[in-house]
């Protein structure tokens, strides 16, 4: 597929315009004209290009574009340039997708951890532009707090990080941010859910549950946001027929 098309593909899907992010949603590298070979991975580092090196990848896309935040300076030189010096030197062109890859409907990360632990998404929170980053989801029936705890093992390969339950004995509803979503805690507690699910929280975060008297759980700011860059691969092989696939390198924060 021609690289102009395929950019205006991921364009229609993921919908950047509709939201207000802190670095580029789109393509930050063009090293090739044509994309046959797609790997994901949740951020762009120098063991992602160099497996698509290996592979034969000509397209990477990733959730955290390091390097080109907007407070980045984004110059080609130092441990920045040498990753750039290798995607182009092997025709490997650079998408990466941020706010946009957390909150797509279906296939984003929150979606995507909402279908896997089994909750009807309800709505959306944490609204930045036009566009909702997190989700509200229900389940069918109360879970118990152990139980709670199971379903969520059951969906994060590394399990829960760190729990607070300080709140409700019975969980059904829940507000879920993948990532950094320590800034939507109050706006999950203001809307009455029964708990909090994220990737990673601020110093500040177990003090202001216990004191709220609210439920949180933290399941790693990477190990929350595999989910959007896996189901992506997957879209993209089976709708456009193009090889790829998820690339997985772990980061326990």
């Amino acid at each position: 597929m021609q690289l102009a098309e395929f950019s205006r593909w991921l364009g229609q899907i993921l919908t950047p315009e509709k939201f207000k992010d802190y670095c580029p949603n789109s393509l930050c590298v063009e090293a090739n004209s044509q994309v046959t070979h797609v790997l994901t991975g949740v951020s762009f580092r120098e063991s992602l290009v160099d497996e698509a090196i290996r592979q034969g990848a000509d397209c990477i896309i990733v959730h955290h574009p390091h390097g080109f935040w907007n407070n980045d300076n984004r110059l080609p030189i130092g441990i920045h340039g040498r990753k750039i010096q290798k995607l182009m030197q092997h025709n490997i062109n650079l998408f990466g997708f941020h706010l946009p890859l957390d909150g797509q409907v279906d296939f984003g990360n929150n979606a995507q951890i909402a279908k896997f632990l089994g909750v009807q998404v309800n709505g959306g929170f944490m609204k930045e532009g036009e566009g909702f980053v997190g989700c509200l989801a229900a389940f069918d029936n109360p879970l118990s707090v152990p139980l709670f705890m199971e379903r969520l093992d059951q969906v994060f390969d590394h399990g829960v990080q760190q729990s607070f339950f300080f709140g409700k004995e019975k969980i059904q509803t829940i507000a879920i941010c993948s990532g950094g979503g320590a800034s939507g805690i109050a706006e999950a507690l203001s809307l009455g859910v029964d708990a909090y699910v994220t990737g990673e929280i601020k110093e500040s975060t177990p003090i202001f549950v216990e004191e709220a008297k609210f439920n949180l759980v933290t399941c790693g700011h990477h190990r929350t946001e595999i989910f959007g860059v896996r189901a992506l691969a997957k879209k993209i092989e089976k709708d456009l027929n193009i090889q790829s696939a998820f690339v997985d390198l772990d980061n326990p924060i």
